[in-house]
């Protein structure tokens, strides 16, 4: 079953290869592999390890979803039992949240193989735009209050929520612009036509559409939003925080996932009960109109970026538990 899941991507010279000549499979102390839902490779490399007779390592991204939702269909899809398989035959699992870690636990894996290990970003990879510069590039007035959010533009990283949040703001007389960054997915391809029609005004005049960025238009993207929002239904962590803190930018998000753990609400960033669009507009509307919060909270995550997530932290503790299994 691992190796017809639906969503797989099929690489057949992969399984080939672990599973030929012991000669051929090299001289490696550990196979690592990632992420779900994609259970191919991951099987692939389960096959590489037990064949070396190695330790195998998971960092699985565990999705959760809704967290209100029992029946969530993200975190179902995440948890199905052939993935439940893969966790299983790991000698670690790394997990990103405290909420990760708990439902790997319920999933029946022994609390002493899953691995707390979060994220991090390196603050200079990402800061450092030209505020001004960059607002005059994308047409953004200089005084207008804007909403950055930046993914793979869909249902699930919660784009259209976003759009239909801002738009009853509009109604109400309300110059917030936003700057929509990453590819577009077909769900909402499908949604951004329907919102055209509905406010051609505001499609043309309110929305900046980036697509992907580069490195240089990421720092300039930080430098010139005032809130960076993620209603996202999808996100095992949520990196994409950890930049705009970087910049002292805060967010605004749904309690779902992994994010749910990441924003402490109300000291840098708020938290919107899972598809409640009055409530995400209303947490818009409340950053929109208070820049000393807005400052405050930003300055919070700016703190936590460099205490709790460290690049050079989350790679020594890996490091770490690699060596303690690679000995024993």
């Amino acid at each position: 079953q691992c190796l017809t899941l639906p969503c797989n991507p099929i690489a057949f010279d992969m399984w080939r290869d672990v599973n030929g000549p012991a000669e051929t499979l090299g001289a490696f102390d550990v196979v690592h592999a990632s992420a779900f839902p994609y259970a191919f490779p991951i099987a692939c490399a389960w096959r590489l390890a037990r064949r070396r007779g190695i330790p195998f390592f998971i960092t699985p991204f565990l999705h959760l979803g809704d967290p209100d939702a029992p029946h969530d269909p993200t975190r179902r899809a995440y948890t199905s039992e052939p993935l439940r398989w893969l966790l299983r035959q790991a000698d670690a699992v790394f997990v990103q949240t405290p909420s990760e870690r708990d439902l790997a636990v319920s999933l029946g894996l022994p609390p002493d193989r899953v691995i707390l290990q979060g994220l991090g970003v390196d603050p200079d990879e990402c800061t450092g735009g030209d505020r001004a510069a960059a607002r005059a590039r994308w047409r953004l007035a200089p005084d207008a209050v804007v909403v950055g959010h930046l993914a793979n533009q869909s249902w699930e990283k919660g784009t259209n929520d976003l759009l239909a949040a801002l738009e009853t703001l509009w109604r109400d007389g309300r110059g917030i612009e936003v700057l929509l960054a990453g590819p577009r997915m077909p769900n909402f391809d499908a949604f951004w036509e329907r919102f055209r029609r509905r406010c051609p005004s505001a499609s043309e005049t309110r929305v900046r559409q980036l697509g992907p960025l580069t490195h240089g238009e990421k720092r300039d993207f930080f430098a010139a939003i005032d809130l960076f929002a993620l209603p996202s239904r999808s996100d095992s962590f949520g990196l994409v925080i950890l930049e705009a803190w970087a910049n002292g930018v805060p967010s605004v998000a749904y309690r779902a996932g992994g994010i749910a753990d990441v924003i402490q609400h109300g000291r840098d960033g708020l938290l919107v009960r899972c598809g409640d669009i009055e409530h995400l507009a209303a947490a818009i509307a409340q950053l929109a109109d208070d820049q000393p919060a807005r400052l405050s909270l930003g300055t919070h995550g700016r703190e936590r970026v460099l205490a709790d997530f460290r690049w050079p932290d989350k790679i020594d503790l890996v490091r770490r538990h690699i060596l303690s299994l690679v000995a024993g």
